[in-house]
């Protein structure tokens, strides 16, 4: 893999544990962070490539998918206990979802680049072989 790539995917894995660990988001959005790492550290590596992938696209889903859904509960006359309704977390809320969805796709993005480019060198690789082959039969 090239070495930016994968200096792009340690970063990218760091501030989603960063955000995790220090970010001021109410529950579950913690729990985005840390299974989009996890995703991500799977797609940093071509054998576990299709499965950080996999992970990385259903977290940006479930990301977007809970973004607003604090502002509706929080705004019924019975608010749901699953969301934190108290000063501004709703905003957190729909900050640290789009934070999460953003980093994921930042992530897949990289995870077919790297993709793309052990194909091209494997493509590289075996024309050159192709090559060798056909001025040995000259």
């Amino acid at each position: 893999m090239n070495r930016s790539i994968a200096v792009g995917q340690v970063v990218i894995a760091g501030l989603m544990v960063a955000a995790a660990a220090a970010g001021p988001f109410p529950s579950p959005v913690p729990l985005l962070f840390v299974v989009a790492a996890v995703g991500t550290g799977n797609a940093a590596f071509p054998l576990m490539r299709t499965f950080g992938s996999a992970l990385l696209g259903g977290t940006a889903a479930a990301a977007i998918a809970l973004a607003t859904v604090p502002f509706t509960t929080c705004a019924a006359p019975k608010p749901s206990p699953m969301f934190a309704c108290t000063g501004d977390a709703p905003t957190w809320h729909l900050t640290g979802a789009v934070i999460a969805a953003g980093l994921c796709g930042a992530s897949l993005v990289l995870a077919r680049v790297a993709a793309q480019a052990e194909q091209a060198a494997a493509l590289t690789m075996a024309l050159d072989d192709l090559r060798e082959e056909i001025l040995r039969m000259q």
